[in-house]
């Protein structure tokens, strides 16, 4: 892996984490999130993570996957944007857009 003098020093991965955090789903039924730490994948992190739903026989947990590159997380310290509010509004949207009644929501690539 090669890292430019930008992200030379993200090699950490980040440790924020949207754990406890509460969307919607586009019924507005609540939804909690559980997030995994961030690890190093290919040039940039991963992070597994799982939200609630409820339904008549209990609560179901969909998984789904934050990807974040180097790249864009170098953009976002450069534009001081807070990465938490950040990616819960990306992860919020993405939510109303994705029906919960499948096996997982799939990969969110967070820009």
């Amino acid at each position: 892996m090669i890292w430019d003098q930008d992200t030379e020093l993200q090699r950490d991965p980040p440790a924020w984490s949207l754990t406890g955090k509460m969307c919607l789903w586009a019924d507005g039924s609540p939804a909690h999130v559980q997030q995994e730490r961030f690890r190093l994948m290919g040039t940039g992190w991963e992070a597994y993570g799982q939200v609630s739903r409820s339904t008549r026989t209990g609560t179901k947990y969909l998984a789904f996957t934050l990807r974040l590159e180097a790249d864009v997380r170098a953009q976002w310290e450069r534009a001081s944007i807070d990465p938490l509010d950040h990616i819960f509004v990306q992860l919020s949207n993405y939510m109303v857009l994705r029906e919960w009644y499948g096996d997982d929501l799939g990969v969110l690539y967070l820009k």
